[in-house]
């Protein structure tokens, strides 16, 4: 039989997209895994519909919304399997995707993390991560494959510095490097997790033939910017997290680099961005958390690791 995986699907205020996201998770054809979703204190249908559509499922409620990093490890304390899969509530997955993910994981016991290809729901033939690269001087994230048109190119296993959105972990590399870190509520603790895997040996990888599809709008152009889909809590913990990231994982001359230039770079950038665009909401939400990822990453040496 194969390993117990546990799928942690974390969830607010998206009932439609949960549903269809479990409704997929339930046809996979891999045949030792649970389901547990974290609600984040939803207002809306979610939870009626989970309780009505999938009744054997585990479902836990929290009374507010702790973020995604606080339900994925409120999910990890209820989990059984010797894997955790996190699939963000906003995905469908292909039948297979499982399966892929645990195969190559069990190939070396230094493989930590796995993730899955991506692609646009609404545009299937589209590229949405094909694995990610993390700039410790700039800062800059970079979505390797980011809306190009599926023609092979990057059918190959990829060590990866993130995985976004869904991804299998060993319930053994958790036990060694500790929880997701908490600090981070959203943004940037996917991006902190594989980095502390690394730090303790483990490598990250994609599994092309796992396959996602995302169910987010896709570009209308090429020169669209992302961050102006964004809402002002996203906005807050993009721009706060971005501070505390650096601190963590880049050195002490790249850090101080990135404070006195890059990090205003991306500030002037952002801002002048949202005040063309007249996103006045996140202006003031960017500036706020520019102001607190500082404030928090100066006020302590040692970030906290989440054990």
């Amino acid at each position: 039989m194969n390993k117990l995986v546990s799928i942690i699907v974390p969830t607010y205020n998206r009932c439609t997209q949960t549903i269809a996201c479990i409704k997929s998770l339930v046809s996979i054809s891999y045949d030792n895994y649970d389901i547990i979703v974290v609600d984040n204190g939803s207002v809306d249908d979610t939870v009626s519909s989970i309780k009505k559509q999938f009744p054997g499922i585990i479902l836990i409620e929290l009374s507010y919304n702790t973020g995604a990093v606080g339900a994925r490890n409120e999910g990890m304390k209820h989990a059984r399997g010797d894997y955790f899969c996190f699939v963000d509530c906003d995905n469908i997955v292909d039948k297979e995707f499982l399966g892929e993910l645990v195969s190559l994981a069990e190939t070396d016991e230094k493989i930590g993390f796995v993730g899955p290809k991506m692609y646009y729901l609404r545009e299937p033939e589209r590229i949405w991560c094909a694995g990610v690269k993390i700039n410790l001087l700039t800062s800059r994230t970079t979505y390797i494959g980011l809306n190009e048109i599926e023609e092979g190119q990057y059918n190959i296993v990829r060590e990866t510095d993130q995985i976004p959105n869904v991804w299998l972990v060993k319930r053994k590399v958790v036990n060694t490097i500790g929880i997701m870190d908490d600090v981070y509520v959203m943004s940037y603790g996917e991006s902190d997790w594989p980095m502390r895997a690394w730090r303790a040996g483990y490598k990250s990888l994609i599994c092309p033939s796992s396959i996602v599809f995302h169910d987010i709008d896709p570009p209308k152009n090429t020169k669209e910017n992302i961050m102006l889909r964004g809402t002002p809590y996203r906005t807050y913990y993009f721009a706060r997290n971005r501070a505390i990231f650096m601190k963590k994982f880049a050195t002490k001359t790249n850090y101080i680099i990135f404070c006195l230039l890059f990090n205003n770079i991306f500030f002037l950038l952002y801002i002048t961005t949202f005040i063309y665009y007249r996103k006045f909401d996140l202006v003031k939400s960017y500036i706020k958390g520019f102001i607190d990822g500082f404030s928090k990453a100066c006020s302590s040496n040692r970030i906290t690791t989440g054990t």
